[in-house]
């Protein structure tokens, strides 16, 4: 079923205001300093695969042939495709569900059929997000707010993780995390509980284990 119309200045201030709030975290994250937005759009692949993912998803939820919104969103969509796996080498399920703002890797090789990522989350390089071939289970990983997940991770299977996760670089994981919780391995394992990641969320640093509260 179709949603409400949207007329095309609606369409415009919703696109522009997500756009500014996005490149807004991605300042922050990269201390690009403040009157700067223009610049970090330029210089962030992340972002640009954000914004690829939010036009290709609109169409994907708000399909309407009579619109020239939905048109237009259509056709940026077809370059899009191809944009994310050459520019951003990246490619992400249409129906992924990103709610608010969410920091995506500069460094790309991101595969992602999560079926959403909550808002505050950042995920690094090389992470996978998918269905867990090698059990054959059917279902997709959905992935809570402000969750924490470093480079070259896997996320499979029909699991959730919870609000304020932590998983550490290169964790293969098969199973629901709960909140503020910090998995670690191949195979993986909780590793500590009610761990407070927002230092971690702060920048773009890697950490490779969370033993102390030091960071």
């Amino acid at each position: 079923m179709n949603s409400a119309p949207v007329t095309v200045a609606q369409a415009l201030e919703r696109f522009v205001r997500q756009f500014a709030a996005d490149a807004r975290f991605y300042q922050g994250l990269t201390r690009a300093g403040p009157g700067s937005l223009v610049w970090t759009a330029l210089r962030n692949r992340g972002l640009w695969l954000l914004t690829s993912h939010r036009i290709a998803h609109f169409c994907l939820r708000r399909r309407n042939v009579r619109s020239p919104v939905w048109w237009i969103a259509r056709l940026c969509k077809s370059f899009g495709a191809g944009f994310n796996v050459l520019c951003c080498r990246s490619q992400f399920a249409e129906d992924c569900e990103i709610d608010g703002v969410a920091y995506l890797s500069n460094h790309g090789y991101l595969l992602c059929s999560a079926l959403s990522i909550g808002s505050g989350s950042l995920i690094h390089d090389r992470c996978t997000f998918g269905h867990s071939v090698a059990a054959g289970r059917a279902g997709r990983p959905a992935i809570g707010k402000d969750v924490w997940i470093g480079p070259d991770c896997v996320i499979a299977g029909p699991l959730t993780l919870g609000d304020a996760a932590t998983v550490l670089p290169g964790t293969v994981l098969t199973f629901s995390v709960p909140p503020r919780a910090v998995v670690k391995g191949n195979p993986a394992r909780i590793v500590r509980m009610d761990f407070d990641n927002s230092q971690l969320r702060r920048s773009l640093n890697i950490v490779l284990d969370v033993a102390t509260d030091n960071l």
